[in-house]
């Protein structure tokens, strides 16, 4: 018998099997084929939490001969406990009844049933074949109602025949669930069977606890990438007859190609602990995430209103109000004044005037050395917080049986395309501060405001990914 909760997940080829089985182990490495007949064995994956195996799924192929295999079990004269070993050793060398010895032997086993339909299509006589043989199991079983097309006409239909012949019926779709519809099924699933409910109380609290866990990690994660960028700058020595032109441009690329490797590494990372593994981030054609960190459209969606930025900036005081002109000035000391219809990179934000340069860019010149950064505008610590939050909204929404063409929609946002512009004074303040903080280089003060940040950041997530 098996030692933790485990459903064996039966259906009809092609309703969905196997994105259901994907989504709820997050596992994006399973095969999910439009083809009908792809899984011709039975496959158990587990959900591993803290090194252990607190549930599994089986993935099962789909029914072959459905009128056959009740015809028979309405014919077995012996105990019904017996019935699925008896099946399975008088049609075990059966090729004809191979998919139906393959879908049963995990039940015979022990494992609990979920049953997927799809109710884009009618009812059909060898559904109901399909529906009887699983109630006469005898299992713990459920109906899952997978809305996958979108094209629910008989979903009526199937609900009703669903109440004659299972313990519970939800609607679930496997490409667009979230992880709090993941926990609304698993509660489904709890009350099932009373014998179960305590195995899987315990189940749904260890996936509670491993998601605040991620969660937590991402916050974190987040901090330290601001905290590292922040602080980022490039220096060299000047020689007599060097360019100082071209060493500047030189050094802005690096500290560019730099801050993109860490913020690509964060991204890495945020994928990791959702258990990504061929997550492509297919974004919307109008995502801002598909812009380059330092282009002019990023900046311009991005961060804070300008009104935000001023109020905001002023009551950092510091490096933030110093430079809030940076972000906010219409006239020609805007931070993209000098850009004209450029887009993209430091290296276009520092030409031109020699104030800007200095002021952007933290440039400290000497008659031996030259440092480019940090970044010097209060717009930036909003600018990387968003981008942040944005590509982990895609990466927590990216359903592991997602289909090429699924595409994840934004989240709600503030004024601005990304979700700061939205946060409370407080909230806007904290960042500011740390920023400060960070870039006048005050170890002590901004430790101690990263771990408020971090805080923050973790109930931020939390909020996101309950939305």
């Amino acid at each position: 018998m098996i030692a933790h909760p485990s459903f064996a997940v039966i259906g009809h080829p092609n309703e969905g099997k196997s994105s259901v089985v994907a989504t709820l182990v997050e596992n994006d490495r399973i095969r999910i084929s439009p083809t009908p007949g792809e899984t011709v064995e039975s496959t158990s994956y587990p959900v591993i939490l803290d090194g252990e195996t607190v549930i599994s799924f089986v993935d099962t192929p789909g029914f072959q001969n459905p009128l056959q295999t009740l015809g028979w079990m309405r014919k077995y004269q012996g105990p019904s406990r017996d019935m699925l070993a008896a099946f399975l050793r008088e049609f075990g060398d059966d090729p004809g009844m191979t998919h139906e010895c393959e879908l049963l032997r995990p039940v015979a086993a022990g494992s609990g049933v979920i049953y997927v339909v799809d109710a884009s299509r009618p009812l059909r006589r060898v559904d109901r074949a399909e529906m009887e043989i699983l109630r006469l199991t005898g299992r713990p079983r459920m109906a899952i109602i997978n809305c996958k097309t979108g094209e629910e006409g008989f979903l009526e239909e199937w609900k009703e025949e669903f109440r004659k012949h299972f313990n519970m019926v939800r609607t679930f779709n496997a490409v667009r669930a979230t992880f709090a519809e993941r926990m609304r099924l698993l509660e489904s699933l709890r009350s099932i069977d009373q014998d179960w409910e305590q195995a899987l109380t315990r189940v749904q609290e260890a996936f509670v606890r491993d998601w605040d866990r991620r969660l937590r990690d991402c916050a974190a994660l987040a901090c330290r990438f601001l905290s590292e960028v922040l602080a980022m700058s490039e220096t060299t020595s000047l020689s007599e007859g060097i360019d100082r032109n071209a060493v500047e441009q030189r050094l802005t690329m690096r500290l560019e190609a730099r801050i993109r490797k860490a913020e690509s590494e964060l991204h890495r990372a945020v994928r990791a602990h959702f258990r990504h593994n061929v997550f492509q981030a297919d974004l919307p054609e109008q995502s801002v995430l598909r812009q380059d960190l330092f282009s002019r459209a990023t900046w311009r969606v991005l961060g804070l209103t300008r009104t935000q930025l001023a109020f905001t900036a002023a009551a950092a005081g510091g490096a933030a109000g110093a430079m809030v002109d940076m972000a906010t000035a219409g006239h020609s000391l805007g931070l993209f004044a000098v850009l004209g219809g450029a887009v993209g990179g430091l290296a276009a934000l520092v030409k031109g005037e020699d104030l800007v340069n200095e002021r952007l860019l933290g440039q400290r010149l000497g008659s031996q050395g030259l440092q480019v950064g940090p970044v010097k505008t209060v717009q930036w610590v909003y600018v990387l917080l968003d981008r942040f939050l944005l590509y982990f909204w895609h990466a927590i929404n990216w359903a592991h049986a997602r289909p090429a063409d699924h595409v994840v929609q934004d989240p709600e946002k503030g004024g601005k395309l990304g979700l700061t512009s939205a946060w409370s004074r407080e909230a806007r303040k904290l960042c500011a501060d740390f920023y400060t903080a960070r870039t006048e280089g005050r170890e002590e003060k901004s430790a101690e405001l990263e771990v408020r940040l971090e805080q923050f950041l973790d109930e931020e997530l939390h909020r996101l990914s309950s939305s």
